[in-house]
């Protein structure tokens, strides 16, 4: 019984132990992405819009601008203007979508 005990609790422990790792490396040295581009259409949603921008290498993207993520940054950019945003990505049929934290106009 001892023996089972035993190793209950250092397989517990070799599980904490992986999860904290596991943890630590997920969560440092995570670089936001970042694009340049020139905003096409804009369309208005819920708490913000979605803009469609052109890369400077021609291919087209979404950028998510929401007045609760973005704060005093916020700002509603016209067709023609060139920023710079950054913030976490995703893809919807199969085109790139960018969750802005950050502009640089």
């Amino acid at each position: 019984m001892n023996y089972k005990r035993l190793r209950f609790y250092s397989l517990l422990i070799a599980m904490i132990a992986f999860m904290i790792v596991n943890n630590i490396s997920c969560s440092t040295g995570k670089k936001e992405f970042t694009i340049q581009g020139t905003v096409q259409s804009t369309e208005n949603g819920k708490d913000g819009y979605t803009a469609t921008l052109k890369a400077d290498d021609g291919s087209d993207f979404d950028a998510v601008f929401s007045q609760v993520k973005l704060g005093d940054q916020y700002r509603v950019f016209t067709v023609g203007e060139r920023l710079r945003v950054a913030g976490d990505t995703m893809h919807l049929d199969n085109k790139l979508r960018v969750i802005v934290s950050k502009i640089n106009p």
